[in-house]
């Protein structure tokens, strides 16, 4: 009797548990075919091919379904990044400043979403940041997002020749007020990087850039940076 009611409760919670592994398969499923779309133009937007600007605007506002359906997956959330970005980079707030303003406030909104289902994404915090300076440069607020990229990843070369792009596009203030988190990209980039890819991102230097950058070539010293002034192969 006794292992009757055990062979019975156990054929319950295998029941119970291939039943719950069922709705998350149907969910992850259902999710894949809602976003699929949305990822094939992301797709084709990372690898240069052509998107006109209103296949971006649709699928960019798409992207919304995502937040709206509480979409997690890494693979649908970074579609959508890719989506809303794109749609604020073709907007000019010179022509359209309605469309740019909805563009910028999209981004912002999706990319703290995706911020909230990957914390630790050092790509998002800087884009983030991007974002945020192009609304209003809050230095307090922009050092921090650009800390947190740093700290998540102080030593990919990629993301620090990327964080140099937006580096020498921000402010005095900002600037300063992200110090340790510049050093750190600056030190690691003329120590570590890539000879022939960090001499294509430094040929231009903001002015407010420029100093520190300076103070950071002369504390590595000759001897690393030497090889700065050899040629690359085209």
């Amino acid at each position: 009797m006794i292992r009757s009611q055990f062979v019975s409760v156990s054929r319950i919670a295998f029941i119970i548990v291939t039943v719950v592994f069922v709705m998350l398969a149907g969910r992850e499923l259902y999710a894949s075919i809602r976003t699929a779309s949305i990822s094939i133009v992301a797709e084709r937007i990372e690898h240069g091919d052509t998107v006109s600007d209103d296949v971006v605007t649709r699928y960019a506002s798409r992207s919304a379904e995502v937040v709206d359906e509480h979409y997690c997956r890494s693979d649908i959330v970074a579609a959508g990044v890719t989506l809303v970005l794109a749609q604020l980079d073709r907007q000019n707030v010179n022509v359209n400043y309605d469309a740019w303003a909805a563009a910028a406030s999209s981004a912002d909104r999706y990319l703290r979403y995706a911020l909230s289902c990957m914390p630790t994404n050092s790509n998002f915090w800087l884009r983030l940041a991007a974002v945020q300076s192009i609304i209003a440069e809050e230095p307090l607020s922009l050092a921090g997002m650009m800390k947190r990229s740093v700290a998540l990843a102080p030593h990919d070369e990629s993301m620090i020749l990327t964080r140099f792009y937006f580096w020498n596009d921000f402010t005095d203030a900002t600037l300063l007020a992200a110090k340790s988190a510049l050093d750190s990209d600056l030190m690691t980039m003329l120590k570590r990087g890539d000879r022939c890819r960090v001499n294509a991102t430094i040929k231009e230097i903001s002015p407010q850039l420029r100093p520190v950058f300076d103070r950071t070539w002369a504390a590595v010293g000759n001897g690393a940076t030497a090889r700065f002034r050899q040629r690359c192969r085209k």
